[in-house]
This record gives C-alpha cells, structure tokens and sequence, in this order.
C-alpha cells in the first residue's frame, strides 16, 4: 500500500488488470454473438498513458479499431478524447476508462507483463466476468469512489 494526500491508503492496482477488467465488464457491448475474435489493448506504460487503442480481430484476420483514447498531452488539446470507431460504443468502457484515466497516476505496471503495454483479451467466462468486476469494484474504491453498478452487458 502507499499513501496518497488525505491519508488515504491506496493498494498498488496494476494497469493491465483493471484495463483487463474495464474489456471484460464491456465485452458483450463490444463484441457481438457472432464474433469470437478476441480484443486487444495497446497502450504505452509509464506514468501517464499518452494514447490507448482497442482492437478486435475480425473472422478474416483483420485487426479493426473499437476505441481510442489519446491524451490531451500527446495532442496538447487541454482535455482527453475518447472515440469509438467502426460502429463501436460502450457506455459503460467510456465511464471505466474515463476513472481509469484520471486515477492512473495510483496505478502501477503489470508484475506479470512488465513494460508490454498489450494485452489480449478472450471471451470471458463467467467467472472471469466476475472477477473483473470485483478488481474494478476495488480499484474504485481505492480511488474513493463507488462502483454502482457492473454493467449490465457484462453480466450476461
């Protein structure tokens, strides 16, 4: 655990757990019945994410865009942008990675996949579906906040 102002504990939450986690709660947003092909994230580790992509691999083995995030430091816009492309959308990933992007500064790298930043997400089970929502409902937490709600698409 580390101290932040307040005198607030905050548990080390690793950055490729609760990205993870965030895709797994959205998958049945993002992926449709049809489609099995897994996602992937791509983003740069450190500090503060400059930009982070989400793909999906199509049945001919193409990569296609679902979201992007990129930082107002990369652009020097003074906000950051999250865009869902190719018919994509997700209301609840917006609201995680939105959290997930103003608190990444309480995250820490992966001690599984130091420095990879990507990570392949597969169809969840049922079980992984649950546990992303207890590592997100924890991570939220940690920054002070409540998770109210999984979304529903994630509980299916």
């Amino acid at each position: 655990m580390k101290s932040i102002p307040h005198g607030r504990l905050i548990p080390s939450v690793q950055m490729d757990r609760i990205l993870e986690s965030a895709v797994v709660l959205s998958w049945k947003d993002l992926v449709h019945p049809s489609q099995r092909g897994p996602l992937h994230i791509e983003y740069v580790p450190g500090a503060r994410l400059p930009y982070l992509k989400i793909r999906q691999l199509t049945g001919r083995g193409e990569w296609i865009l679902v979201c992007e995030y990129v930082s107002g430091e990369l652009t020097r816009a003074a906000d950051h942008r999250l865009t869902f492309s190719n018919g994509y959308h997700s209301a609840g990933l917006a609201e995680m990675l939105e959290v997930i992007m103003q608190h990444q500064d309480h995250l820490v790298d992966s001690r599984v996949r130091p420095r990879t930043g990507s990570i392949q997400v597969t169809p969840p089970t049922e079980q992984e579906t649950l546990a992303a929502g207890a590592c997100m409902r924890h991570a939220y937490e940690c920054f002070g906040l409540t998770f109210a709600h999984i979304p529903a698409a994630g509980l299916a």
